[in-house]
């Protein structure tokens, strides 16, 4: 080839060599360049980011004085030596290296020795590929392995073989120790082997036997055997037939294993599919499975009247919020017995979940008897309780549907019972309704109504209300505490005892308080830039708001959003929501107070405050209930627990606030008795933002003197004056109501 050839075809090289090099610096493996004597003259990038060594640090060094380490196998190391000193190459060797840092990776070593035009070796090229993740995955397989060989081995399972002619049996050596028997007491023949069965079961390993035995079928029996003790142990026996041989007859292997725990798991498995774990009670699998075999009798013409009593425990959740949840769990078991034991032996009590219990009445032939039985529960419920110390009353709210008259299908009778459930709690509570067509109706409008309340957010139909509290002594007013309203699209106003416990069921009550925390905050802020006073705004929190985590964070964002300065926003929490969980509770509230917020016990006197705990909470004020207001004209222990209430939170440094104060009697006895701050209609009415603006803007109110009386709006015989908002609900007021103009 002429130099000009050479020449001419030098950029086609060179391109060549330029695609080689991107390889070898892009590939994911390692590649080292070495010379003969195994100096390094060449890494590529790969190299340097597994090993840490750069090409500047390495070049002239040898691989294996910069790698190899405490685990590198020596015979391996000694193999590629001979194998490279003789200029052969190296193919799939796998062996530890160490990087930089001392950490150990595996490589897998592919090297190649390049030779001259003699022959002889010039260099080396290694590639390496770590392989440690696969290394890491063949030592996990192989450790796995080797426990399922041992749990095999631990698993102690019995084996023995059976001559089919003379019905002998050999058995394995661990088998005495896996059927607990001493080594002599094993069977010698198979009906003696037999034998060792419960009696129930002897035929059942029989019939198999003879079957494998005759027509060479396998065959799998499970069986019970007595142990010394007593105690009966399930045995699982797999058996196949062997053909015989010149040296062997017919014989049968079996392999026996002791199953006595996993039939106890299934048992417990199947027990806990149709029972309540709480109570051992039926659930509601059970409750479905029985009520659907008596609905299949009946539409063959062979079913029984049955009852379905469907309980609900009247306030229940005021247990577990005020003394834990451990003590309502312990309030179900003993009610659920009495249930148990109140009913025959054919009837089923059933615990649906929470505190709803369903009873199923079968074989009714007098709709009287069911009415007996539902007085005879009550009462069985209304007995006192004594829990951990504690004596506590329990009532409950019965309803009851009958098959086949009010439903056909399992669905529409739990249906049409809860419905009637409801309708006695609508009643007053502890009490029995029996379902009917109005009661659905009414059952009807409650999901309708649950259903716009899921909207009522969206379409603005909330609204906040504003009620004054002023000081008792001179009047002054001090705030006002935000009252959550509901104007439904087409103008009903709907009481808040009405949508707020539907909005706690639904789980609504999370969106719906934190937009009465933001609007009532923003309302603080609008009143401060318009009139430049500072009134404390009290604002309700609910059981769920309290529990949900993030509530001290979502708070200070709201304080520093809307620029409340400390103590102006006041959180109130009812007596049993803030004795829940008391130790939780007081850190969570300790927490809200280094943010600068009040807090404040609403309704105080009506859960089940343990005085140490009230103590301990860091509480600012108490609000006494408005049922202990209301009688205290006519009542003395009302007056009583008023004065003590005062006395007692008095002596603890707080403030006592008085709901509900309607007459000038009211307002002098609490005063008298040194009562800090009053609240109720007599006082200024649940008012609009704007009202509220108004009375901050004029001249100082003073509780001396009440506001004038309601103007007429609407005649006396209107139906929705029982719904007014102005006056309490023990006095209807016949001249404003929430039907012919908003509340005011």
């Amino acid at each position: 080839m002429s130099k000009q050839d050479t020449g001419a075809d030098m950029p086609g090289v060179l391109e060549q060599l330029q695609k080689y090099r991107l390889v070898v610096e892009h590939t994911r493996n390692m590649v080292v360049i070495t010379d003969a004597a195994r100096r390094i003259e060449y890494v590529n990038p790969a190299y340097t980011a597994v090993t840490g060594w750069t090409l500047e640090e390495v070049r002239g060094c040898k691989p294996g004085r910069l790698l190899q380490g405490p685990r590198t196998n020596p015979d391996t190391v000694r193999h590629l030596s001979a194998a490279l000193d003789k200029g052969c190459a190296v193919t799939g060797v796998e062996l530890v290296n160490y990087n930089k840092q001392g950490d150990e990776y595996w490589v897998c070593l592919n090297i190649q020795p390049v030779l001259d035009a003699q022959g002889t070796v010039t260099h080396f090229v290694a590639i390496e590929s770590d392989v440690t993740e696969q290394r890491r995955a063949r030592e996990e397989l192989v450790a796995s392995e080797r426990r399922l060989a041992e749990a095999q081995y631990l698993a102690r399972m019995a084996s023995f073989e059976c001559d089919l002619s003379t019905h002998r049996m050999v058995w394995s050596r661990d088998s005495a120790r896996v059927l607990a028997l001493a080594p002599a007491a094993l069977a010698g023949h198979f009906m003696e082997h037999v034998a060792c069965l419960h009696p129930d079961d002897r035929d059942l390993l029989m019939d198999a036997y003879w079957a494998a035995a005759s027509e060479g079928h396998s065959y799998e029996v499970e069986y019970r055997v007595p142990g010394e003790d007593g105690a009966l142990r399930w045995l699982r026996e797999r058996g196949h037939c062997l053909p015989g041989d010149e040296q062997l007859p017919n014989r049968l292997s079996g392999l026996i294993q002791d199953i006595t725990l996993t039939k106890a798991a299934q048992d417990r498995i199947e027990y806990l599919a149709l029972h309540d774990t709480l109570t051992g009670l039926a659930n509601r699998e059970q409750l479905k499975q029985l009520l659907r075999q008596h609905m299949l009798k009946g539409a063959h013409g062979q079913g029984e009247q049955l009852a379905l009593l469907f309980m609900d425990l009247d306030r229940f959740k005021n247990i577990n919020d005020s003394l834990g949840h451990h003590v309502g769990d312990e309030v179900l078991q003993i009610l659920g017995a009495r249930l148990r034991e109140a009913v025959r032996a054919s009837d089923v009590v059933c615990r649906l979940g929470g505190d709803e219990f369903v009873i199923v009445l079968v074989g009714v032939e007098d709709p009287q008897v069911v009415s007996r039985v539902a007085s005879k529960l009550l009462g069985r419920v209304a007995q006192p309780l004594a829990v951990q110390g504690r004596e506590l009353h329990v009532t409950g709210s019965l309803g009851v549907s009958l098959f086949p008259q009010d439903g056909n299908a399992v669905e529409e009778l739990m249906r049409h019972a809860d419905a009637a459930m409801y309708q006695a709690k609508a009643r007053g509570r502890n009490t029995v309704a029996y379902f009917s067509p109005e009661i659905n109706a009414l059952s009807g409008e409650r999901f309708e109504l649950e259903s716009q309340l899921r909207l009522a957010l969206h379409r603005h139909e909330l609204q906040l209300h504003y009620q004054p509290q002023f000081q008792a002594d001179d009047g002054v007013l001090m705030g006002f505490e935000a009252l959550l309203r509901w104007r439904t699209s087409t103008g009903r106003w709907v009481p808040p005892d009405t949508f707020i416990p539907l909005a706690e069921e639904s789980g609504l009550i999370d969106d719906i308080g934190a937009w009465v925390l933001d609007q009532a905050c923003a309302q603080w802020r609008a009143w401060r830039d318009a009139f430049g006073v500072s009134m404390r705004l009290a604002v309700n929190l609910s059981a769920h708001q309290l529990r949900r985590p993030g509530l001290v964070e979502r708070i200070a964002a709201l304080i520093e959003r809307h620029g409340l300065p400390p103590r102006t926003l006041e959180l109130e929490l009812t007596e049993t929501v803030a004795m829940h969980d008391p130790a939780a509770s007081i850190e969570l509230m300790r927490q809200l107070r280094d943010l600068g917020v009040c807090l404040a016990v609403d309704d105080f006197g009506t859960g089940y405050s343990s005085l140490a705990y009230l103590k301990a909470l860091p509480l600012d004020r108490l609000k006494l209930d408005r049922s202990f207001v209301k009688d205290i004209e006519t009542d003395p222990d009302d007056r009583a627990i008023c004065s003590a209430t005062i006395v007692l939170a008095r002596t603890l440094g707080l403030e006592v606030v008085a709901e509900g104060v309607e007459t000038l009697a009211q307002r002098d006895y609490l005063r008298n008795q040194g009562c800090d701050l009053m609240q109720g209609f007599l006082l200024g009415r649940p008012m609009s933002a704007d009202d509220a603006g108004a009375l901050l803007r004029g001249p100082a109110s003073s509780v001396l003197s009440p506001p004038l009386p309601c103007q007429p709006h609407c005649a006396a015989e209107h139906e929705c004056a029982k719904t007014c908002l102005s006056h309490s609900e023990s006095s209807p007021c016949p001249t404003e109501c929430l039907s012919c103009r908003p509340p005011t």
